[in-house]
């Protein structure tokens, strides 16, 4: 936690470089805006997975192996796709 001389200190600092390079101050709100959406995602993500894998062992002990196979294989190709997809956007520029 920072005391309230380091606050105003920072809270000033954040106000020069406001003044003087709006553009990259915006370019930090746009990138903090854009983690926040990954983070709601991927959290999303992992529960659907989870019903998933879930259903997929209901299916298995309910004597269905095959329909268990098929929700178990769909979910790992969705799964493999969505984190392809996700690395381009990661290592990119801000």
């Amino acid at each position: 936690m920072l005391s309230d001389r380091e606050r105003n200190a920072l809270d000033e600092v954040e106000r020069r470089l406001t003044a003087d390079d709006p553009t990259f101050v915006r370019a930090f709100d746009v990138n903090e805006r854009r983690l926040l959406h990954n983070r709601r995602h991927r959290r999303g993500a992992r529960i659907a997975a989870v019903v998933a894998l879930l259903l997929s062992a209901v299916l298995l002990l309910a004597g269905s192996p095959g329909a268990a196979i098929a929700v178990a294989s769909t979910t790992t190709v969705v799964w493999l796709v969505g984190r392809m997809w996700e690395e381009p956007a990661s290592g990119g520029t801000p």
